[in-house]
């Protein structure tokens, strides 16, 4: 993960990292990214602390089909796909990763590695970019 002080770019340039660390203050600006026909999505809009809300979380923010299959499996599926929201990219917003990472670390770990490769996967087919951006107090 990398810090970003120069702002919303990182989150914009299809090549940077896919997970990114903001200031909690970039909120409004990245919600703002729908302007630009990103898909701007809040995850832990109630608190994510284990595995069942966090893939409950992302099928809701996402709006995700109902054939999702709630596992890890069907959310790398779903990452590399999208067709259902077609946008210049996909931006996923965590207010409080840290309650995540307290409460359940390994799937955390698990989490940030399948964004990852699905960033990598989506890169590779050149198909729009996947941001997971962990919003900082």
């Amino acid at each position: 993960m990398m810090q970003d002080p120069q702002g919303l770019q990182q989150v914009e340039n299809p090549a940077a990292e896919a997970i990114l660390q903001l200031p909690a203050a970039s909120l409004p600006a990245l919600e703002q990214l729908a302007d630009k026909g990103y898909f701007v999505a809040r995850v832990d809009r109630a608190p994510v602390f284990d595995k069942p809300t966090l893939l409950h979380a992302l099928y809701q923010s996402c709006a995700m089909p109902a054939y999702f299959g709630f596992n890890w499996d069907a959310l790398y599926d779903m990452l590399t796909d999208f067709s259902w929201k077609p946008a210049r990219g996909y931006v996923l917003v965590f207010q409080d990763f840290g309650l995540l990472q307290q409460r359940a670390p390994q799937e955390a770990q698990t989490f940030l590695q399948i964004v990852r490769e699905a960033s990598q996967a989506r890169q590779a087919d050149q198909a729009p970019p996947l941001k997971l951006v962990l919003l900082e107090a």
